[in-house]
């Protein structure tokens, strides 16, 4: 099957990130002399963005950033990438979103972000007819404002709906997925709608409520749950990930997201998207610097074949 020509759109969150490399997080108040430190553009739609440009996909991002030199540096970090950046608003007044991010030497991480509160949320520049031309659309928690439009206009247009399902709100997680034709929760973000559950319980429960084709949660190391409508077995499938020594697990759900959305549009059947998923971002955490580990599509098959014929070893 020849690649996808459409693009994918990605809107809303849009960082300017500092990492620092640690020995280990600080639990008292103390001066860390780091080992690396790396800035570059990030939050989670403009990652998973620059992971489906990586594999070869056309992507847009749409997002809002300041009018300031942080929004310079941001602009100037993506220009490095393939992804269509005119869809990103600068606002006048308003300082870019930035994050300070210690990852210690488990590749764990302490992220302190900061999202000015004169960033305007407003959304009625976005340029809603441009969705019909696309060949998905995924959103993040980061910018609800903006989301919602986008995905009601996809899914008037017929266009396949992803929402990358973080931690946020209750109320705006299920408002958000009630659009959703795919809806992919973090670990904590499922646990927070449905208490005192298991992954596999919650995620049964959830799609129970809801008329998405496809609902899933990324578990870490241990890979991802994924449910699928009409599927012969109703029960939640376990997608194993791939050993790895993890050196830094900033921005691996957004590569997972990023690589999924590639999947699908490319017409890759559901497990093999969500296997290829798990290891795109297995291989992230094995790279210091965020979305910066975020690999190749040739870099990422060869690891996927490697994976296959180490199974067929044992």
């Amino acid at each position: 099957m020849p690649p996808c020509k459409k693009p994918v759109i990605c809107l809303g969150s849009a960082f300017w990130d500092t990492i620092f490399k640690v020995d280990e997080i600080p639990r008292q108040g103390t001066k860390v002399l780091p080992e690396r430190a790396v800035q570059a553009a990030s939050g989670m739609a403009t990652a998973a963005a620059v992971t489906i440009a990586r594999l070869g996909g056309r992507v847009e991002l749409w997002a809002r950033i300041g009018e300031d030199p942080t929004g310079d540096s941001f602009l100037l970090d993506l220009s490095k990438e393939a992804v269509r950046t005119d869809r990103i608003r600068r606002v006048p007044g308003a300082r870019t979103a930035f994050s300070t991010i210690l990852v210690d030497s488990a590749g764990e991480r302490l992220v302190v972000p900061y999202t000015d509160p004169s960033l305007d949320s407003d959304a009625r520049w976005l340029p809603l007819h441009e969705i019909a031309q696309a060949a998905a659309v995924l959103v993040d928690m980061r910018w609800i404002e903006g989301a919602k439009p986008v995905l009601e206009e996809a899914r008037r247009r017929g266009v396949p709906t992803v929402v990358d399902a973080d931690i946020a709100a209750p109320g705006a997680i299920w408002d958000l997925i009630s659009f959703a034709d795919h809806v992919l929760f973090s670990e904590p973000a499922l646990l927070s709608l449905v208490a005192g559950s298991s992954p596999k319980q919650a995620l049964r429960e959830v799609a129970s409520k809801l008329g998405a084709a496809v609902v899933g949660v990324t578990l870490g190391a241990e890979g991802a749950l994924i449910w699928q409508r009409g599927a012969r077995d109703a029960e939640p499938l376990l997608v194993r990930s791939i050993p790895v020594r993890a050196v830094d697990t900033l921005n691996a759900g957004d590569v997972w997201h990023g690589t999924y959305v590639y999947g699908l549009v490319n017409g890759w059947e559901l497990s093999y998207a969500v296997h290829m998923a798990n290891v795109a971002a297995a291989m992230k955490c094995e790279q210091f610097g965020g979305r910066l580990g975020s690999p190749r599509l040739a870099d990422l098959l060869e690891r996927s074949q490697a994976a296959a014929l180490s199974r067929r070893s044992f």
